[in-house]
């Protein structure tokens, strides 16, 4: 994928419907959102719910990896971009559809998005479709960050390819722990 094309991406835009996830895919997410749960309930975070990739992810601009942080609350915004900083991670920040389509327009895009599900504008469900849709960003890592943490919400950020699910409450380390994972870090 080239920087140079990546300027079409519009988030605000209705998106074109798109095809269900394979049934397989659908049932793979289903089985790993049940064998997530009692994790979950044991230590409010699902830090086996983070993908390890086939390899390293590499930063776009060649140094720090840069994560896209998409969360409505401002006080939790602020918290988890401090955390990343502190981790060593360059933070950036969009809080509805049309700062979500500002951040993608933006070079280099981010390395790994943490979506939040409710959005003011849009849910993150739609968000990731979009992003899977889209054959220049459709590897982007994406994290759901979410206080939705049923196995059916689950399951609905895992089938479409979301590559962790962290619920909220969750602790600092768990969700540091489960970008590192993402980024094939530890």
């Amino acid at each position: 994928m080239s920087d140079d094309d990546i300027d079409d991406l519009d988030f605000t835009r209705p998106a074109k419907p798109s095809p269900p996830p394979p049934p397989e895919r659908v049932a793979s997410a289903r089985k790993e959102a049940t064998a997530g749960k009692p994790e979950l309930t044991r230590t409010g975070f699902y830090v086996a719910m983070a993908r390890r990739p086939r390899e390293k992810v590499i930063p776009r601009n060649g140094g720090r990896y840069s994560i896209l942080v998409v969360e409505d609350d401002s006080d939790l915004l602020k918290l988890v971009g401090e955390v990343l900083s502190k981790a060593g991670f360059l933070t950036r920040f969009a809080r509805n559809r049309t700062e979500i389509n500002a951040e993608f327009n933006k070079l280099p895009l981010p390395d790994l998005v943490l979506l939040d599900v409710s959005l003011p504008d849009t849910d993150g469900f739609s968000i990731l479709e979009r992003i899977r849709g889209n054959q220049k960003i459709t590897r982007l890592p994406v994290i759901m960050m979410t206080g939705r943490s049923e196995v059916t919400d689950i399951a609905r950020g895992l089938s479409p390819g979301a590559d962790g699910y962290v619920t909220k409450p969750f602790k600092i380390s768990g969700l540091v722990s489960a970008v590192n994972t993402v980024f094939a870090i530890e």
